[in-house]
């Protein structure tokens, strides 16, 4: 069917425009996917979202639902990892709308009516998600003809597939535009006087060529300050602020690698010599490879100088076509090839093509036939083809590489002479392809390589799985469990913060078990033997974060370190008070004299030190040239500066409003959107199975 062969081509499109609808979700991911757990709610629930308990049954049908659209823009039936977790991320954020956004806006009188459904979805001005889906190619205008189209073949489809993506679409359509009226609503209320402008466009305006020393807090001892528990504890009430936490677990892990022994090397390269012997003899070099190697089999042919390296010399060397390269060992892969194919394939083609519905094989069979008889493509393609944006030029695809086409469609036309007519049948359609031009014929070469990997054996696996289980078993028996265990046996412990939707754990690859494990444990827990890859992990959970304020004892050294910190920045600033200049300062510190001719308010950076805000900040407000500034207490130093002289490059302050104002509207709309959703108490116990 056409028009899902079009939803397939533009489903990129489709897909950044519908993710940005989840786009707040992952922005705020913090809180969203950081609730606390639920100990009374019923364990059939993946969460509550503003009271409203979100059954596993209602969220895995979401995931069901946006799965298929997936299929159905994508054209491939499975789908990866990171696309299941980028999926069940959207349908939770499809609960946080329907359960609590949508609702909270209807009650101030933020909806989308019908009839503005209708106009977004088919108006003069259309949903931003219809118009680039159904938008001409060839201009980038929306074409409502393509939309009619694709509206006449839901209620054709018997598969049920059209439909379930148009009632998607169309939700999504409403969405989006709620969340348009709820940002505009908030952006109003951000504003930025015209005096604002000037005045910080004057300051921006400056650039600065300085002088400057720093005293290093790292250079003075902790023990240089005094710190009491009261001051400690009077630090955190006042900066409760600072300490916020997500749900968190702390864990320690220690990891058993399976490596390779010296026998596992041993039986590969007997192996790899085995199959190097076959290689040679093979009569089909892509079946041999595509059945041994580890890496898929590359069809594509290559010219001259596009492979490189020992396999380009060797593709090109002319080595005859039963020669193998090989086999080389380069770390824990062997690698040996052979030249598969050789043939001349133009850099580009141009194809014309008609695309006839599926059930419609008579139509085609009969078109296919007079077009082999000299009948006239372009013309046949304008009335007959399905594929109205080519049919309208004739059915001109333009020029392309034939090897990034589909394969049916590179096997259909290759070694095809220019003017051919072929024909591609798929259970949707059936295309009627024709070659109207070539370009940079070449001969070109096809190289079976073979990838072998050197992997630990099933023994050696065994072997690391029994030391890590003698590990878990000691640290569950010992009066001090795994650090005792750990010790004993000169391990190398590894500590992480977990979240409850991690997918990884200490970078380890599919380690999303690890997590899920945390989350439902509980602290001084070890688990049993994990395995991740070659990895096989024994972890134990060390505290159990709970989200919001931390409570003082579990960051009590967080808290003594700012406040050493801002004690010693007091400390600094007295000694570098009052001085005549910044070099008389910097022989009094014995420190060395710092020069930047471009400082700017707009930086961020203290020139040759690092990060620090403080500095760029603290030297546009030195009152004029040749004082020295009071001392500028930042997270390095502090600093004392001394402008040696300015120039102005001028700012609109026309642009300068227009760009506050956006910051501002942006700010205000994340903050506002941030405290709906605390609001909302939104508790995502998604980790209990996913």
């Amino acid at each position: 069917m056409v028009t899902l062969n079009t939803l397939r081509n533009k489903g990129g499109v489709l897909l950044a425009i519908v993710i940005g609808l989840a786009l707040l979700a992952f922005v705020l991911g913090d809180m969203i996917t950081s609730g606390s757990t639920l100990m009374n709610s019923s364990r059939m629930n993946v969460g509550t979202i503003d009271g409203n308990k979100v059954s596993t049954q209602e969220y895995a049908q979401t995931i069901d639902e946006l799965t298929e659209v997936q299929r159905i823009t994508t054209g491939r039936e499975g789908t990866t990892e990171e696309q299941n977790e980028m999926i069940r991320m959207q349908a939770w954020d499809r609960m946080i709308r329907e359960k609590a956004l949508k609702p909270a806006l209807a009650s101030v009188g933020l909806t989308v009516s019908e009839d503005e459904l209708v106009n977004l979805l088919s108006g003069t001005e259309p949903s931003p998600i219809i118009a680039q889906l159904f938008s001409d190619p060839q201009t980038g205008l929306f074409e409502p003809a393509l939309l009619r189209q694709f509206v006449a073949s839901v209620d054709a489809d018997q598969t049920g597939r059209m439909p379930l993506f148009w009632h998607y679409l169309q939700n999504e359509v409403s969405d989006q535009s709620l969340l348009f009226k709820f940002q505009n609503l908030i952006a109003k209320s951000a504003y930025v006087t015209g005096f604002e402008a000037e005045q910080l466009a004057s300051i921006e305006a400056k650039n600065y060529r300085v002088d400057y020393v720093v005293s290093r807090y790292d250079a003075v001892a902790d023990s240089a300050v005094q710190i009491t528990d009261g001051e400690l504890r009077r630090y955190y009430d006042t900066h409760r602020g600072m300490f916020k936490q997500d749900e968190l677990r702390d864990i320690a892990y220690v990891t058993f690698e399976a490596l390779p022994s010296a026998e596992d090397y041993a039986a590969a390269e007997k192996t790899v010599k085995e199959l190097a012997a076959d290689l040679a003899q093979t009569k089909n070099v892509q079946q041999f490879v595509s059945m041994n190697s580890h890496t898929a089999f590359d069809a594509r042919y290559y010219k001259p100088g596009e492979l490189t390296g020992e396999l380009g010399a060797f593709a090109f060397g002319h080595p005859g076509m039963e020669s193998v390269y090989g086999p080389v060992l380069n770390g824990d892969q062997w690698t040996m090839a052979r030249i598969a194919d050789i043939r001349v394939i133009p850099d580009s083609v141009r194809i014309s093509n008609i695309v006839i519905p599926g059930n419609q094989k008579a139509l085609a069979d009969s078109l296919t036939q007079a077009l082999q008889n000299g009948g006239d493509f372009a013309a046949a393609a304008e009335t007959f083809s399905a594929d109205r944006q080519s049919g309208l030029s004739g059915g001109d695809l333009g020029m392309m590489d034939p090897q990034t086409l589909a394969p049916q469609f590179a096997e259909a036309i290759k070694g095809a002479a220019t003017g051919s007519i072929k024909t591609v049948v798929s259970p949707e359609a059936i295309f009627i392809l024709k070659i109207t031009a070539t370009k940079g014929a070449s001969e070109k070469v096809q190289l079976g390589v073979l990838n072998y990997p050197v992997e630990a054996s099933e023994t050696t696996r065994n072997l690391m799985y029994s030391a890590a289980n003698k590990f878990a078993t000691a640290a569950t028996t010992t009066t001090d469990g795994f650090e005792r265990t750990v010790n004993d046996e000169a391990l190398v412990k590894r500590v992480a913060s977990v979240r409850a939707n991690d997918q990884t754990v200490g970078g380890m690859p599919q380690s999303r078990e690890l997590a899920r494990w945390a989350f439902n444990g509980k602290s001084g827990d070890v688990s049993e033997v994990k395995e991740f890859g070659n990895n096989f992990v024994v972890a134990t959970i060390t505290a159990v974060r709970k989200q919001g304020v931390a409570p003082f004892e579990q960051v009590r050294n967080e808290v003594q370190a700012l406040l050493v910190r801002e004690k010693k920045g007091e400390l600094l600033a007295q000694r570098m008070t009052g001085a005549a200049s910044v070099a008389a300062l910097a022989e009094q510190l014995g420190t060395e004299v710092l020069s930047n001719d471009e400082v700017n308010f707009r930086g961020f950076m203290a020139p040759e030190v690092g990060f620090d805000p403080a500095f760029p900040g603290g030297v546009s407000g030195i009152p004029a040239s040749g004082t020295v500034s009071k001392p500028i207490v930042g997270r390095i130093g502090v600093y004392a500066a001394e402008i040696q002289s300015e120039r102005e490059e001028p700012t609109d302050v026309a642009v300068e409003k227009a760009r506050l104002t956006a910051e501002a509207q942006q700010s205000t709309f994340m903050s506002v959107y941030e405290a709906f959703l605390d609001m909302s108490d939104i508790q995502d116990t998604r980790y209990r199975f996913y």
